[in-house]
């Protein structure tokens, strides 16, 4: 199978793949998954970029999902034959360039962020620079920086726009 980003086909009637036996191996393709998104036990790749999403089911037929302006679903079947072969190659072809999904680290149980983490990170929620909240802690520049890195790590996230949006889930940032 080859995915979107989310992980997710579509959000067509035949996105959601059924439960596959556990005799029966699954394999997905997708595109820049994020890191705890794998479902345990998957045989999951990741590539930069997939071509076309598709489904294939034992070789024997393909699924492709056709994109119209309309909110109305289509897809093309595909049947034994060479075009299903070139599908089947592609998918191959994906799967080996691919590369397995990062592991996430598990956090541990006491990791949360403290006063200080919690009265920087309202500062930059505020939209003061890492000097100004320095400066207004009375803290160095570097202790901010270093503080911001950690929150981000017990976030699990890369960007500071993603540990806003983590702090606000989590209740770390409660705005007035």
């Amino acid at each position: 199978m080859l995915t979107e980003a989310s992980g997710e086909l579509t959000e067509r009637p035949w996105a959601a793949p059924p439960p596959a036996p556990a005799a029966v191996p699954q394999r997905t393709v997708v595109e820049r998954a994020a890191p705890g998104a794998v479902p345990g036990g998957a045989l999951l790749r990741v590539v930069d970029r997939i071509p076309a999403e598709l489904v294939i089911a034992d070789r024997r037929g393909a699924l492709l999902p056709l994109v119209s302006g309309t909110t109305e679903c289509a897809a093309l079947l595909v049947g034994p034959g060479p075009l299903l072969d070139r599908l089947v190659d592609l998918f191959e072809d994906l799967w080996h360039e691919g590369r397995p999904p990062l592991p996430v680290p598990p956090l541990p149980v006491t990791a949360a962020p403290d006063a200080l983490d919690l009265r920087v990170l309202d500062l930059l929620l505020a939209g003061l620079t890492d000097a100004s909240a320095a400066k207004q802690l009375g803290v160095g520049l570097r202790t901010v920086q270093r503080r911001v890195k950690r929150l981000m790590e017990l976030a699990g996230v890369t960007t500071r726009l993603q540990l806003g949006w983590y702090a606000a889930e989590q209740g770390w940032a409660v705005r007035d």
